[in-house]
């Protein structure tokens, strides 16, 4: 039940982060490498995640710092690059399907981080 507490309260967090406090700015300087507007969205993914380890370790498990340090720092360079390579080389036209097919690739990414993330912080 650990396990799945914790991956809804991630799927919390990236619907917050990505779709409700994501600027446009952001979006479009996801695809700069290292642009500091584009770096501030996975800013936003990092102290997201924290508070949700730090309100999951308050209510249901403690967990290492060091293991969530490392759990959060491991998705901020995933997120990141997952990001920028989506917009930097991705379909700009959300018309086409391809546009569709990368945005979900992207999404896919990002879910199966939270799984890596579940895994590493409550099954080793």
């Amino acid at each position: 039940m650990e396990i799945l507490l914790l991956l809804v309260l991630f799927e919390i967090k990236h619907w917050y982060a990505d779709f409700v406090i994501q600027t446009y700015a952001q979006t479009v300087h996801k695809g700069i490498y290292k642009d500091p507007i584009g770096i501030s969205h996975t800013i936003d993914h990092l102290y997201t995640s924290l508070i949700v380890l730090l309100i999951f370790c308050a209510f249901i498990k403690l967990l290492s710092p060091l293991s969530m340090l490392i759990a959060v720092i491991a998705e901020g360079i995933i997120h990141y690059h997952v990001d920028y390579i989506k917009v930097h080389y991705g379909c700009k036209d959300n018309t086409k399907p391809l546009y569709w097919n990368q945005f979900g690739q992207d999404q896919l990414a990002h879910q199966l981080t939270y799984i890596g993330m579940v895994a590493y912080l409550l099954c080793f």
